[in-house]
């Protein structure tokens, strides 16, 4: 099973998040294209360092923004962020058992 994990600061904006836990089904394809989707954005239309770090295996991956996490915000990576958490609980919709979201709202 897919776990998404997001993290947010004391603000409640998303600062980052981890994915890990990738097998060989089509949910997978669908959340690893959302995942570096959102990270290619961040990197591209941000002007926010990051801290990345993945497995060459495709099952963990992790990014954050230190910025954001020390209680800082960024518009741009914040809708970059958020969009990714509606597309995978969008996928969760039609895949339950193949996906859980950790998100802990302020």
């Amino acid at each position: 099973m897919i776990k998404a994990e997001f993290f947010r600061n004391e603000k409640g904006y998303i600062y980052g998040f981890s994915v890990k836990d990738h097998g060989e089904s089509i949910v997978c394809a669908g959340v690893s294209a959302l995942v570096l989707n959102c990270i290619n954005c961040i990197d591209e239309f941000t002007g926010c360092d990051f801290d990345f770090s993945h497995n060459q295996d495709g099952g963990f991956i992790n990014i954050e923004i230190p910025l954001i996490r020390e209680g800082g915000s960024d518009h741009d990576a914040d809708l970059i962020f958020n969009c990714l958490l509606h597309g995978l609980k969008g996928i969760r919709e039609g895949a339950k058992n193949d996906i859980t979201i950790f998100d802990k709202e302020v």
